[in-house]
C-alpha cells in the first residue's frame, strides 16, 4: 500500500509539472518582443518611419492658415497675429500683424529668396536665404517658410530625408537620429506615429516640441496645433493654430505677389553693413 501511494503521490507531481511546461510554451510564444531598453524592433521602427516621410495619398498643394504668434526672450516680448498662405512647393506668404490688426511685416518666399516687407519704419529686407536673412535682423528662427508650411501641413517628407542613422526607444516614443546632411538632427515619434519633439543643428542648436494635435481627416495625418521652439539662446516662440485649409490644387500666383515698395529703403542682407531690424510692437 506505501509503495503504491509513493508512485502515485510521484505520478501526480510528474503529470502537473509536465502541465504547467506545456502552459507556459504558448506564453513564451506569443509574448511581445519588448527588446533591450533603447533598442526598439528594427522593422517595427523602419515601418514607422517610413509611414511618417512617405507622402499622404491626397498630398495637399496649397493651404492657408490663421495662427498667433507668442515671442519670448531675454530682451523683447511680443504677440502677433499670423496669416500664412501657398503652395508648399512654394511661393509662399506670411502677414505679421498686431491684435489692433496694423500690419508689422510682409513675408514672401520663393525659389530665389526672401522679402520682408515693414510698412511702419518704410524698409525692405531681402535675402537669398530666408534663415540667414533673420539671423542678420537677429531672429535666429530655424525654418524656412517652406519648412514650417511642411511641418504645418503635416508634409514631412518635404524637408527630412528618407532614411533615418539610428533609432532608440524612449518613454515617450522612439527617437529617430538623422544623418548629418540633414538641419533636423533628430525626430521623436510618439507610438502611434506623431511627431512630437524636434532637434535642429546648426550655430544655434534649437528643440522645437508639436502638440494640440487635432483630429486626422481621411487620408490625411493629425496635424499639429501648437509648435514650441525655445533655443540656448534664451528665445521661445510658440505658434498655434487656429484654423488651417489644406487644398489639392496650387494656388495662383497672382494671390502670393508682394511687390517690393517703391518709397521703401531696400536693404540687402547678404551685403556687409550693419542692420538694425525694426522694434517688434
Amino acid at each position: 500500500m506505501a509503495a503504491s501511494a509513493r508512485a502515485n503521490v510521484a505520478g501526480a507531481l510528474r503529470a502537473t509539472l509536465c502541465a504547467l511546461l506545456l502552459a507556459t510554451l504558448p506564453l513564451a510564444g506569443c509574448a511581445p518582443k519588448t527588446g533591450a531598453p533603447g533598442a526598439p524592433d528594427a522593422s517595427q521602427a523602419q515601418a514607422m518611419w517610413t509611414s511618417f516621410v512617405s507622402e499622404p495619398g491626397e498630398k495637399p498643394a496649397a493651404f492657408s492658415m490663421n495662427a498667433s504668434l507668442s515671442i519670448q526672450s531675454p530682451q523683447k516680448s511680443a504677440r502677433l497675429l499670423v496669416k500664412f498662405w501657398g503652395n508648399l512647393e512654394r511661393p509662399l506668404r506670411l502677414d505679421l500683424s498686431t491684435g489692433m490688426g496694423q500690419s508689422f511685416s510682409l513675408w514672401r518666399e520663393d525659389s530665389l529668396g526672401w522679402l520682408a516687407v515693414y510698412p511702419l519704419s518704410n524698409q525692405a529686407f531681402t535675402h537669398p536665404d530666408t534663415k540667414a536673412g533673420l539671423s542678420r535682423l537677429g531672429m535666429p528662427f530655424p525654418f524656412t517658410l517652406k519648412d514650417l508650411a511642411s511641418i504645418s501641413s503635416g508634409r514631412f517628407g518635404l524637408i527630412l530625408p528618407s532614411s533615418y542613422k539610428s533609432v532608440k526607444k524612449t518613454p515617450k516614443g522612439y527617437e529617430f537620429t538623422l544623418p548629418p546632411s540633414s538641419t533636423v538632427g533628430s525626430v521623436t515619434l510618439d507610438f502611434e506615429g506623431k511627431p512630437i519633439h524636434l532637434t535642429g543643428r546648426g550655430i544655434e542648436p534649437w528643440v522645437v516640441e508639436l502638440g494640440d494635435f487635432a483630429a486626422p481627416e481621411a487620408g490625411r495625418p493629425p496635424l499639429a496645433q501648437r509648435l514650441t521652439l525655445t533655443t540656448p539662446g534664451g528665445l521661445q516662440v510658440i505658434l498655434r493654430t487656429k484654423k488651417i485649409e489644406l487644398f489639392a490644387a496650387p494656388m495662383d500666383l497672382s494671390t502670393l505677389e508682394l511687390p517690393l515698395p517703391p518709397q521703401a529703403r531696400h536693404i540687402p542682407l547678404n551685403k556687409a553693413g550693419d542692420v538694425r531690424a525694426p522694434e517688434l510692437p
